[in-house]
């Protein structure tokens, strides 16, 4: 966690999200309390010590009241990830809560903040060590003393509750400020931060625009940590919308909540979080990334691109070396990844920092030994003992037969085996260079070569993807199994719809672990006749497969 410096605490940090930029304010800043933010803030009903300066009146909230905001407080925490500890003591409080004599007729809260530090005293040491503040919500407890002495969630005090609560997070009026809500959007089923209803109901808890600037603010994970201010990634959350949601080059947590979106992460190490199980969610390979399916709920059908990770609630998904990974298994054993080789390759081959391409990973071959040793680890293996057993031209064409459906014609034949022969290159790297060299060969064979094995790998990847139960991890191991996913793979051609393709890789995969899923309902017009195997956007050779 960094020191907090100046310019932590004096400049707003902006999504450039409107939905999420209007509701935020300037302060308090709780994430940059002190050296380091701490891991709880604390709070009080206390009126006998720790009141505002300046502030009279003040009356302790009823014992009903009391219970209402522990409720608040507890889901307060469930949104933003900050622990909130109640204490007795007014001293020791960082938030204040009371009720007073709001003087405006139509005013039924108010919050206010109050922050110190000591300015820095050189410029090339811009560090604030001691930044802290206080904060006190107020409900009103005279021209609004019936609705706000009952807090209960789902009536008009509990929303003006965390409507003053929200301010104390550090929210703002949408409609206040340089950056303001559209008209049209500027209601509370938006937002608890709005003035404006459109429905007759109270709400019990924060709009999807607040809890996109909860996520931004605070990352869901509490004072300090990974996400949001102040930590080491960005949390940029969508809305209910269809829309596109963007990062850029740096690290981000990216949410669509809701609607059918394209998330592009763009540069860095980016996430995609959903709030329900993988189980809930299908995910298949596409052209320009992945498509995640939320099966149960409403977050819809979203595009992935430039996506390396994707957070559910019980496991993370890692897209990271997928593609690499793949065409190892598909051009070496002829078939998909199974779940775990998938996890473990993607682990060594993280560990050893290794090119995320075919071209760059078989050219760092030679000179990694860590490399060397993980490729050759599948010529080792017993499954490659049992598959090929022959000579070196035996085993040239059974690589022929995995990555391009045919045998070997004579002068690929004569040159792989010659450089296997001499010493020059091993199996296992023979296995990698074919197929890199697939996409290098601008013939017209070249190109339907290309194409069939982009679609190879695209099959084998949405086959990978579907392993989300241990019923079905199991399912997928030995021979047995091996050989219908060889079979799968085998019926795959230059020109399978991929689409329609789906169907059979489910049936696939029920077919190891008895009848459990229906083929994913993905959209026809999603481009899914190229997979994107080799680094990120477009490449030279690109305009000949689309």
């Amino acid at each position: 966690m960094p020191f907090t410096l100046l310019s932590d605490i004096k400049n707003l940090r902006l999504s450039g999200a409107n939905h999420i930029d209007a509701l935020i304010s300037e302060g308090p800043d709780w994430n940059f309390l002190g050296i380091s933010p701490p891991t709880d803030l604390r709070y009080t009903f206390s009126v006998a010590t720790g009141n505002e300066d300046g502030q009279r009146g003040q009356t302790a909230f009823s014992a009903a009241q009391q219970a209402a905001t522990r409720t608040a407080f507890t889901y307060l925490q469930q949104v933003t990830g900050i622990r909130f500890v109640e204490t007795q003591f007014g001293t020791s409080a960082d938030i204040h809560l009371a009720s007073i004599d709001i003087p405006a007729a139509d005013v039924t809260g108010l919050s206010s903040w109050h922050t110190s530090y000591t300015p820095p005293t050189s410029k090339y040491l811009n560090y604030v060590l001691d930044y802290s503040a206080e904060a006190y919500v107020y409900i009103d407890n005279v021209q609004f003393r019936a609705e706000n002495a009952d807090l209960t969630p789902g009536g008009a005090g509990y929303e003006t509750l965390l409507h003053e609560l929200g301010h104390m997070l550090g929210l703002k009026h949408p409609f206040e400020g340089g950056i303001k809500l559209p008209y049209e959007d500027d209601h509370t089923d938006n937002t608890l931060m709005s003035y404006d209803a459109i429905s007759p109901t109270f709400h019990s808890t924060y709009g999807q625009y607040d809890l996109a600037a909860l996520n931004w603010i605070y990352g869901g994970d509490g004072l300090g940590g990974k996400y949001g201010a102040h930590g080491a990634m960005d949390y940029l959350t969508g809305t209910d919308a269809d829309e596109v949601i963007s990062g850029d080059a740096d690290n981000e947590r990216l949410e669509g909540a809701g609607g059918n979106d394209v998330i592009n992460g763009y540069g860095g190490v980016d996430e995609a979080s959903y709030k329900g199980l993988r189980a809930d969610y299908d995910i298949t390979k596409i052209a320009e990334g992945y498509v995640v399916i939320d099966q149960v709920g409403n977050e819809g059908q979203d595009v992935l691109v430039n996506v390396e990770k994707v957070v559910f609630a019980d496991r993370t998904v890692n897209f990271a070396y997928e593609a690499v990974v793949q065409a190892l298994y598909v051009g070496y054993f002829g078939r998909a990844a199974d779940y775990s080789g998938m996890q473990s390759f993607q682990q060594q081959l993280g560990a050893l920092n290794a090119p995320d391409n075919l071209r760059d990973l078989a050219s760092a071959y030679s000179k990694d030994a860590g490399l060397h040793k993980l490729i050759d680890s599948f010529a080792s293996s017993a499954e490659s003992a049992a598959l090929y057993p022959g000579n070196t031209a035996t085993f040239i064409q059974a690589l022929y037969q995995n990555v391009f459906g045919r045998a070997a014609d004579a002068a690929g034949l004569g040159f792989w085996s010659k450089a296997i022969d001499s010493g020059g290159l091993s199996r296992a790297n023979a296995s990698l260079s074919i197929m890199a060299g697939a996409f290098d060969n601008k013939t017209a064979q070249g190109v339907l070569d290309a194409k069939l094995v982009n679609n190879k790998l695209t099959v084998a990847s949405g086959f990978t993807l579907l392993i989300d139960t241990p019923q079905e991890v199991q399912g997928y191991g030995g021979a047995a199994a091996a050989a219908k996913v060889r079979g799968m793979l085998g019926g795959v051609t230059a020109t399978t719809d991929l689409v329609d393709y789906q169907a059979t890789i489910v049936a696939t995969l029920n077919g190891m672990t008895g009848p459990a899923k229906a083929a994913a309902s993905v959209e026809h017009e999603l481009p899914m006749s190229h997979a994107e195997l080799i680094g990120v956007g477009y490449q030279s050779w690109e305009p000949t497969l689309v």
